[in-house]
């Protein structure tokens, strides 16, 4: 069962002290919060207002997870209706944009005043239709960019905003699979493939993929309050980092290649593992080796001692936890395989040079 639990300045003395977010009436609950209040609040108009620029080929995920967040945050229990949350999707009249699964999503608006909304983004496309968009698009980032407003460049958006030199002293958020192309295009734009978005000085970046949810979660923190950001999590399935999901175990995995097929097996097993509960010689009998051919075989292949491979391959998992969770130092050592936090932190120490505490 997993607790969501809000700031103490949003808990009434009427709630109760501990709300399950399994609990059919729970998002009664925090509409009832956000409609104590909207009661007091003066100024009716929306809390998150948000123009899109669709490039051709753009993914459709992007694009959905932008959208629905909103609509769960924009109105009370399962309604939709754009309330106090708006988007719209801009263009010329009669424009439509093809998604890359083949999905024609036609403009619903036109180019209204980028000072309407709170936030302009443009979601890119694949890199080889970035130049296929329509020259008004890219008018319209300038206008928003001079007049102030933030823009968001989503997925192959990073690009499109280095193109219009809209990122100058800025890193952006890059894929891990276009950072070369990146690297090349700008070679003087610092950027990175390890956040789930940047914010820097009126640009966001994101790479795309379930990174847009993080961000659109703390855009809605920031503009409606905790109680919409937790509805929104809720709706989605989100686990706010209670639990880590198979996503982020991905995150935490870095497979190598190998020639040998048995090696290549070993490696997947020991990391899919995250290196707990497996020894070197249960993994030579499992790709059907003996001990000391697995030994000299994985030494020649990935240059370090199976045994070693799978502490280091633990000390990975270990310093994802560290940076990526709010677990305790214990909790992590123990998780990982490790007896006690002091054993954790001496192995961690000796890889990485600094204790854990240093990377949290």
């Amino acid at each position: 069962m997993v607790v969501l639990s809000l700031p103490c300045a949003m808990i009434t003395s009427e709630e109760p002290s501990e709300i399950s977010a399994n609990e059919p009436d729970y998002v009664r609950w925090l509409d009832d919060l956000w409609a104590e209040r909207l009661l007091v609040a003066r100024d009716r108009k929306a809390d998150l207002s948000v123009g899109i620029l669709l490039w051709p080929t753009f993914p459709m995920m992007s694009l959905t997870g932008i959208v629905e967040p909103l609509r769960h945050a924009a109105d009370f229990a399962d309604n939709s209706r754009p309330l106090h949350c708006r988007w719209s999707i801009m263009g010329a009249p009669g424009h439509a944009a093809v998604a890359s699964c083949g999905i024609r999503v036609h403009a619903d608006a036109p180019y209204i005043n980028p000072t309407d909304f709170d936030y302009v983004v443009v979601i890119g496309g694949l890199l080889p239709h970035l130049r296929a968009a329509p020259s008004k698009h890219r008018d319209y980032l300038r206008v928003a960019a001079s007049a102030g407003v933030p823009i968001i460049g989503v997925c192959t958006g990073a690009f499109i905003l280095a193109q219009e030199g809209l990122l100058a002293g800025r890193r952006a958020c890059v894929h891990p699979f276009h950072a070369e192309d990146f690297r090349i295009a700008f070679p003087r734009l610092a950027f990175s493939t390890r956040d789930d978005f940047l914010i820097e000085n009126g640009r966001i970046t994101v790479p795309g993929g379930v990174s847009i949810l993080s961000l659109m979660t703390e855009l809605i923190r920031t503009h409606c309050g905790p109680d919409r950001a937790a509805k929104a999590v809720h709706q989605l399935s989100l686990s706010e980092q209670k639990h880590m999901s198979a996503f982020d175990h991905g995150r935490a995995t870095t497979f190598r290649r190998t020639e040998d097929s048995r090696i290549q097996r070993a490696v997947v097993l020991i990391e899919s593992r995250k290196g707990r509960d497996v020894s070197p010689e249960q993994v030579a009998s499992l790709v059907g080796l003996s001990p000391r051919q697995f030994a000299r075989l994985f030494q020649d292949n990935i240059g370090m001692t199976p045994k070693r491979f799978i502490v280091e391959t633990r000390l990975r998992y270990g310093r994802f936890l560290v940076e990526n969770s709010t677990l305790p130092m214990t909790a992590i050592a123990f998780e990982i395989g490790f007896s006690d936090s002091a054993h954790f932190a001496t192995a961690f120490r000796k890889k990485y040079g600094k204790p854990p505490r240093s990377f949290r």
